[in-house]
């Protein structure tokens, strides 16, 4: 399993070896994976330079 960094981390979805983890989503898959996320963000106050660790199950 690759292990890549949300494209809104400082990380981003780049390594700096110009590969990239990237699939076609529709637009509207994409809006509520992004309110997920943010929520998240929002939920455990996770502020900009915040150092978190994701897990994510079934």
């Amino acid at each position: 399993m690759r292990r890549v960094p949300f494209a809104s981390t400082k990380e981003g979805s780049n390594k700096g070896d110009d590969r990239y983890s990237v699939r076609l989503i529709e637009g509207t898959d994409n809006e509520s994976g992004g309110r997920r996320l943010n929520s998240m963000y929002t939920l455990n106050r996770i502020l900009g330079a915040d150092p978190f660790y994701v897990k994510i199950t079934n």
